[in-house]
């Protein structure tokens, strides 16, 4: 009788492991034309998808390219994207494949499928000229890598808290063990860890959650997270950073004074290595520029400006 019940227990605890992939993942929707014909922005057809970006801002006005960090989409510049625009700059802003709104094709997520988003985009939109780059987070080293390989399209370089070393991503890099534990743990816990980036919670803007939820439910979207996990987060960035040095590009780099996701320590080489001009924000997290506007805005537009 024991032997059954115990049996019976293993069974029945294997059937809720075999289960909570599929109940945990909110992964219900095919992301295709009928469901962004009610968003905003605009769509390009790229060589590896659909892209989804919007270009905002006076038609004569200089460019300025922003890229978004690990999972949250394009709409993280929101208070960037606003006071560059309202300075007259030329704004282009999009979600990298597997956030948002854009594509999650079944490809490896690394930094040459991003760089040549980008490029793909440029074309796209017949942008032939020279532009400042701005990126965050996981956005610094594909900036770094973008303008390594392509220095003659840009101007000056904006990091705000920039990924500079590479996480411990143990047990998501183990085959199989890996995709169950995405699934079933990481990617759902994603939501409720945005307030994690902030020093005040309630500086979170009141829409964030729920606009970074809908992209959970997209297929796709924690293929593409596990893989950027495994083929960006998991790899030293520094080697990006180094090349980007070699270009002598001019760069303004800004860190919270209180960010836990890319602590300062351990990017403090960033500084020196590229000749930075360094803006310590206080009183700030991961997103120095949305709980510290009044001090990142007008330092932006004062460094891109010269």
């Amino acid at each position: 009788m024991r032997k059954k019940l115990t049996l019976s227990a293993v069974g029945l605890i294997l059937i809720i492991l075999t289960a909570l992939p599929f109940v945990r993942s909110r992964e219900k929707v095919e992301l295709n034309e009928n469901v962004r014909t009610n968003t905003s922005g605009q769509y390009a057809k790229l060589s590896s998808g659909i892209t989804h970006y919007e270009l905002s801002g006076p038609e004569k006005g200089k460019l300025v390219v922003l890229v978004h960090g690990f999972s949250t989409p394009y709409f993280i510049w929101d208070p960037v994207q606003k006071y560059l625009n309202a300075g007259g700059y030329r704004v282009l802003r999009f979600d990298l494949y597997g956030r948002g709104y854009s594509d999650r094709p079944d490809a490896v997520y690394n930094l040459d499928l991003f760089r040549n988003q980008i490029i793909d985009l440029l074309d796209f939109l017949h942008i032939s000229g020279s532009f400042d780059l701005m990126g965050l987070s996981m956005g610094g080293p594909i900036v770094a890598n973008f303008t390594s390989k392509h220095p003659d399209r840009v101007r000056n370089i904006v990091l705000l808290d920039p990924f500079t070393a590479k996480a411990n991503t143990f047990p998501l890099g183990i085959p199989l063990v890996g995709e169950y534990l995405n699934s079933v743990v990481y990617v759902p816990s994603l939501p409720k860890g945005i307030s994690a980036d902030f020093v005040d919670p309630s500086k979170v803007p009141g829409d964030w959650v729920e606009k970074y939820e809908t992209q959970l439910s997209f297929k796709g979207f924690s293929r593409a997270i596990l893989s950027t996990i495994r083929n960006i987060i998991s790899i030293e960035p520094k080697p990006e950073f180094e090349n980007l040095a070699l270009t002598k590009k001019p760069v303004l780099v800004f860190w919270g004074d209180q960010d836990h996701t890319t602590p300062l320590e351990k990017g403090e080489y960033v500084k020196e290595l590229l000749k930075a001009k360094f803006v310590l924000v206080k009183d700030a997290g991961h997103l120095p520029h949305i709980e510290q506007p009044d001090t990142v805005l007008p330092a932006i537009y004062e460094f891109i400006s010269k």
